[in-house]
């Protein structure tokens, strides 16, 4: 080989070089997510090791913590993020400058004359630095997404499955209260039939059941749509949906949770402000490198071979461009533009982070004094008054329907508890999220899971677990 080819060779080496591997890449982002999530996810970059664990976690019930590791491991959107860094990565390969080579035959008068021309374009080893910061910035913008996407990915599926649970739980409530709707309404009738009862408290009872039916129907159409929506974070179609769930939702503490610093903890650690910064820096770049080549668009230097009838000459030539007609106009305006969108952009990310915190801290307080007050105070009264009721219909004091509005009432309050603890247990995920860096919108922390009724006295019910 030739001094010459040697030194294209380890150009070309030393620029293919600046794109690190795919494990390289994705390295420092494991490490992040194994400080901020508390494991290390299982790498989804290995197809087959992703679906041994999978397969793995779906052989058992699943809690929250094995559905989180399923959508970590097996999700397409987790994988897509993740090779936003190789896309990013190939702006790291900046080529120094094409050689340009000119040449020219002519004839006439019997003779040949030729030129040739070949310049190395220099504008590349100017603006080189520019173009890798900015690339250096794309791969860090790529890399804080990329682990923005499994904090946000497993705090949504927590929220899912919280869902899920508390859609499940509803079914059972549902399902007590059109049992004590239907007996009432068979007791009504039988009343009915022996002349004992009024039309209309038959057909008051009546509509009772029916709205119970109603109700159940709905409660067990909503744990599938949740069941769905689990599904698809997970990343799971076929066999793979024929999973189950285990747990109930969590009964919240008696004190309630400290979050006063949530605000500057998501702030501090958010990997979207990480992402937004480092793509202003990526914009600035590419900006100023824009301005240099508006004033130069080409600079070049090289040799120039003339061959004349009788005369050979061989000298340096230059080749300067000069945008008399042509300033570039289109090209600054679009890295302005792009330059003023990243700073609004990191300026929009500050700020929603600051209100979702401000709302997850809301939120969470909110249903935890709901639940605690309603287990405390609501229950145990609804209680109470089933059971003194009881003691009076045993002692001939009260009739069998006011035993049975008891029950309603006291399924009602099951209905307002589950439906508080599912808001805790939401709005506590969005506030873990945020301090790992990745926040999840409120429509995520708050979407109720299934339908409610207005409370009224027509509601059914039985007995409640809290």
């Amino acid at each position: 080989m030739t001094r010459r080819a040697a030194i294209v060779a380890g150009i070309a080496a030393g620029v293919a070089a600046c794109v690190p591997s795919g494990r390289a890449l994705r390295a420092p982002v494991d490490t992040e997510l194994a400080r901020r999530l508390a494991f290390a996810p299982e790498a989804a970059a290995d197809d087959a090791a992703a679906a041994r664990v999978v397969d793995d976690l779906l052989g058992r019930p699943l809690d929250a913590d094995a559905a989180v590791r399923i959508a970590l491991a097996n999700s397409p959107r987790v994988r897509a993020a993740f090779a936003e860094i190789g896309v990013a990565a190939g702006g790291l390969a900046v080529a120094l400058g094409l050689l340009d080579v000119d040449g020219a035959l002519r004839f006439g008068g019997g003779h040949v004359e030729t030129e040739l021309t070949v310049v190395q374009n220099l504008m590349g080893f100017f603006t080189a630095a520019r173009q890798r910061a900015a690339g250096r910035a794309d791969v860090a913008s790529a890399r804080a997404r990329a682990a923005a996407t499994s904090p946000r990915r497993a705090a949504r599926v927590e929220v899912a499955f919280h869902n899920l649970l508390a859609a499940q739980q509803e079914v059972e409530l549902r399902r007590t209260a059109f049992d004590a709707a239907d007996a009432a309404a068979a007791l009504r009738e039988r009343m009915h039939a022996a002349g004992n009862t009024p039309a209309l408290a038959l057909a008051r009872d009546r509509d009772a059941r029916g709205q119970a039916r109603l109700d159940a129907g709905r409660a067990e159409a909503a744990v599938e749509i949740a069941r769905e929506r689990l599904n698809g974070l997970l990343g799971l179609s076929g066999d793979r949906t024929k999973w189950t769930a285990a747990g109930r939702l969590a009964r919240p503490p008696a004190a309630a949770p400290a979050l006063d610093d949530l605000e500057t903890a998501a702030i501090a650690a958010s990997l979207d402000v990480v992402a937004a910064n480092a793509g202003v820096e990526a914009a600035a770049n590419r900006a100023a490198e824009a301005r240099l080549r508006a004033v130069v668009p080409h600079l070049g230097v090289g040799v120039a071979f003339e061959k004349l009838p009788g005369d050979t000459t061989v000298g340096p030539a230059l080749r300067l461009g000069l945008p008399l007609l042509d300033w570039s106009a289109g090209a600054r305006a679009r890295t302005r533009a792009e330059q003023s969108r990243a700073s609004h952009e990191l300026t929009a990310v500050a700020v929603e982070l600051r209100a979702q915190a401000r709302a997850a801290r809301v939120a969470a307080l909110a249903a935890h004094q709901q639940a605690r007050h309603i287990e405390d105070v609501i229950l145990p009264l609804r209680q109470q008054i089933v059971d003194e009721t009881l003691k009076h219909y045993n002692a001939m004091d009260a009739d069998p329907f006011s035993l049975i509005l008891a029950r309603r009432e006291l399924v009602d309050a099951g209905n307002q508890y589950l439906d508080a603890l599912r808001r805790y247990a939401n709005a506590m995920t969005a506030a873990t999220a945020l301090r790992r860096g990745a926040g999840i919108d409120e429509l995520d922390a708050g979407a109720a899971p299934t339908s409610r009724t207005t409370p009224t006295t027509t509601r059914t019910g039985g007995h409640v677990e809290p």
